[in-house]
């Protein structure tokens, strides 16, 4: 199942640095929010869907990929759903994914914590 996962978030990852909304609108569920807990902001996906297409319409969709120090992943006892923890190389930062699934592998949550608040 985890292998799964992997493909799966490999490609989510791509469809976002490359722009390709409507891949992250099939991979994403349809209540995906993305939180940014220093800012206290929470964006929805339409939101985002909306920016991301704007930004590749005008050329300026360059998101900057983030040097990783380590990747965890916590599976629950019946591998349904998935944290996913990433360090980041200057560790002030925490990304975590949060994975369900339901026929397919779904995203439900992407949250950017600072090191010191994350959960």
């Amino acid at each position: 199942m985890d292998n799964q996962l992997e493909h799966i978030r490999d490609i989510w990852v791509n469809a976002f640095f490359t722009g390709n909304y409507e891949v992250l609108a099939q991979l994403e569920d349809r209540h995906f929010k993305v939180i940014y807990e220093q800012e206290d902001r929470v964006e929805s996906n339409y939101t985002r869907y909306e920016k991301i297409a704007h930004a590749v319409k005008n050329g300026v969709w360059k998101p900057q990929k983030p040097e990783i120090l380590t990747e965890d992943f916590e599976f629950d006892r019946e591998l349904t759903t998935c944290k996913v923890t990433l360090t980041l190389e200057n560790e002030a930062t925490i990304i975590q994914e949060s994975w369900v699934f339901r026929e397919d592998w779904k995203v439900i949550e992407l949250r950017f914590c600072q090191a010191s608040t994350a959960p």
